[in-house]
């Protein structure tokens, strides 16, 4: 035996049985869930089907809603970036209208693992248009973002002038001090 071997046949199995519970840690949660393992187990196919289809619905809601939580930080980035032509401010103008047209040309792969099927496809409320159209309307109103950014650039011809050479532009009367 080398002198840096440890031997482990002199530990005991039965101590090592003797651990206490972490803090914190409840016995009774482990019944919990083998009663709702077995109360699930004792339900129907319908039912289980109904429970799986209102689970994935619910589910479906929460990736609808996901594109209103950057809508406001777009908006920050937007008031932070300024009107003037800088390569920060098209890139954030860009970043509005490429991320929201990716995200809406790939929507049914987003929700595919949502769809229900089988007799499943048939109970109500296992329709995801609704959420699929949340969806699309919030990116949407991030593409309306860019546009309103791109307006107060100045970049978005909105006038006959910038699109015909031979009128002359509008112009500006009065200037904000």
């Amino acid at each position: 035996m080398s002198k840096w071997s440890v031997d482990f046949s002199s530990l005991n199995a039965s101590n090592s049985c003797k651990v206490d519970n972490p803090i914190g840690f409840e016995p009774s949660a482990l019944s919990k869930f083998d009663k709702n393992e077995r109360t699930y187990r004792q339900l129907s196919q319908a039912n289980r089907d109904e429970l799986q289809v209102t689970l994935k619905v619910k589910r479906a809601w929460d990736v609808a809603m996901g594109p209103a939580k950057s809508i406001p930080m777009n908006a920050i980035m937007i008031y932070m970036s300024g009107t003037s032509l800088q390569i920060f401010t098209v890139m954030v103008t860009a970043m509005l209208f490429f991320q929201p047209i990716k995200a809406i040309m790939s929507v049914q792969e987003t929700f595919s693992r949502f769809e229900s099927t089988g007799k499943a496809k048939t109970l109500p409320g296992a329709d995801l248009l609704t959420p699929k159209l949340t969806f699309i309307g919030l990116h949407l109103v991030t593409i309306l973002m860019g546009i309103y950014k791109v307006n107060a650039m100045g970049l978005l011809p909105n006038t006959a002038s910038d699109w015909l050479a031979f009128l002359h532009p509008k112009e500006v009367l009065e200037f904000a001090a």
